[in-house]
């Protein structure tokens, strides 16, 4: 019996230890970014697009985009990248949007601008 009843004071303690963290800290939106391909996603979603690259139709900024599909849904690969190059790195994206695999080259500087779009 008293195996239970420390088993019930840890379980209160618990509870009681989480709410107060929870209460004093609040909900907070974590965003890890530990590989490289994850923060250079993170990279190209927290900068500014340079709009004049934008000329083509689909990579407007709505949530449909073939841009947003690009950065949130892509894979990047890194081994055909240049993201030492100077003075900007460029970074290959590959990416499925409504049943077509496009290439994308985006080039990492203050802020990002897309060299090139194409059907794969």
């Amino acid at each position: 019996m008293h195996f239970l009843r420390r088993f019930l004071f840890y379980i209160i303690g618990i509870g009681l230890g989480v709410s107060l963290v929870f209460a004093f800290f609040g909900d907070r939106n974590f965003d890890y970014a530990y590989g490289p391909k994850a923060r250079v996603k993170k990279n190209f979603r927290t900068k500014f697009i340079d709009s004049t690259t934008l000329m083509h139709a689909l990579l407007d900024m709505r949530s449909d985009s073939i841009y947003y599909h690009a950065v949130a849904n892509g894979e990047i690969h890194l081994g055909a990248s240049a993201p030492r190059k100077e003075p900007c790195g460029e970074y290959l994206y590959t990416f499925l949007h409504k049943g077509y695999t496009y290439k994308m080259i985006l080039e990492n500087c203050d802020t990002v601008r897309v060299l090139s779009l194409e059907l794969d």
